[in-house]
């Protein structure tokens, strides 16, 4: 337990990792946090900063303030490697590079945005929606203006929506046949897809970008099959990779066990730079969900200090809101449900203003369960959902 604890990281999987630690026991003076910028920031507040429903500075992780209170180190720079020897990882700083010695390493780089393969896509006014300079560009555009999302998972709608109501002309583009395929049943997509429209965002489903147009910047884009959209900018919102190079050079998750640790002795990985363990199924997968990052944070912050008990692994949980929609997802997607081989079945209830599914397998079992609410909505449903997976999968 001994020595220097270095994450590489400054977002949730980091800062939380390094507060359970401290939690645990550990010596604030032990722990070397690695981050690109400081203070760091929370990309899901991203939104509402486009939205001028917050401050730029509103989105600053306040974690990071009261663990620089405590006493932890923070070197600003970039992980570049880890060091010939055991026990050493090289950083890229400002003011040239630094060799720190460790002996745990905790790997929480996360992901990096999909830059899909569309001819023209280097064009300026193309930017995704991840960063600080992305968010600065959308603040600068003039009111009116005509912008594209391609991608309608989480990132794309909770863009689309801010970019709506700073007064833009707002279009989503997703390649497969609904929003939120990866989350959402069918019916309930369609759902929420009718309440966005209502809102004055258009979205194409089952529309993929084959060009973007423009002389240097963009003007225009076209779709497969046919048809032409002018705009003024396109954020591109098609999912995340993991930003896994530090141990790994073929752009897939970091592979862990059940407490986060890497097969490389004293290295840990957590978030979306890392596949995680699913609950239900014992099988590991990849989820870059900030809810599973606060998951590992907690095992790793243990296993570290000397505190570690076997895991079972993850039942995932998603919240959004999306304009006036909440939306919840607990356990297994439908499409994971299908990916994993089960025969699902599921249960569509609604009112006028929401619409749940739960899914079952063969025997009953309760798999997943999501709801799309307009308005507030009271999520005991969703505690009740968590418990019957537990129960049923436990």
């Amino acid at each position: 337990m001994e020595g220097k604890i270095v994450i590489v990281g400054g977002g949730i999987g980091g800062l939380y990792t390094a507060f359970n630690l401290i939690e645990n026991g550990v010596d604030a003076d032990r722990i070397t946090i690695v981050a690109k910028e400081w203070p760091p920031y929370t990309r899901h507040r991203l939104a509402e900063i486009v939205s001028k429903r917050l401050s730029p500075d509103g989105a600053v992780l306040g974690l990071a303030e009261n663990l620089q209170r405590a006493g932890i180190e923070v070197v600003e720079g970039e992980a570049l490697r880890l060091g010939e020897e055991e026990g050493l990882v090289v950083v890229k700083t400002g003011n040239g590079k630094r060799r720190l010695r460790y002996s745990k390493l905790v790997v929480a780089t996360g992901g990096k945005p999909f830059v899909p393969p569309i001819k023209g896509i280097e064009k300026r006014g193309v930017i995704g929606f991840h960063g600080r300079e992305d968010v600065e560009f959308l603040v600068s555009l003039p009111p009116g203006s005509k912008v594209a999302v391609i991608g309608a998972g989480l990132v794309g709608l909770t863009a689309a929506v801010a970019l709506k109501e700073r007064g833009h002309s707002v279009i989503v583009v997703e390649a497969k046949e609904s929003a939120l395929p990866s989350i959402l049943t069918r019916n309930l997509s369609e759902f929420l897809e009718e309440h966005l429209k209502d809102e004055g965002i258009q979205i194409l489903t089952g529309s993929l970008v084959k060009e973007i147009e423009g002389n240097g910047k963009v003007e225009g884009m076209r779709l497969e099959g046919g048809g032409r959209l002018d705009v003024d900018a396109i954020v591109l919102a098609a999912g995340v990779r993991p930003n896994s190079s530090l141990l790994k050079d073929d752009g897939r998750p970091i592979e862990i066990d059940r407490l986060g640790r890497t097969a490389v002795p004293g290295v840990y990985a957590l978030g979306d730079c890392a596949v995680s363990w699913d609950f239900i199924t014992g099988k590991a997968v990849y989820r870059p969900l900030g809810f599973v990052a606060g998951h590992y944070a907690r095992l790793i912050g243990d296993d570290i200090a000397g505190k570690g008990a076997l895991d079972r692994g993850v039942i995932p949980a998603v919240y959004e809101r999306i304009g006036r929609a909440e939306v919840y997802s607990v356990g297994l997607t439908p499409a994971e449900a299908e990916r994993f081989g089960f025969g699902v079945k599921m249960k569509i209830s609604e009112g006028r203003n929401w619409r749940e599914a739960t899914l079952t397998d063969g025997r009953g079992h309760v798999l997943g369960w999501q709801r799309v609410q307009l308005g507030h909505f009271h999520s005991i449903g969703s505690t009740e959902a968590y418990i019957k997976i537990k129960e049923a999968w436990g």
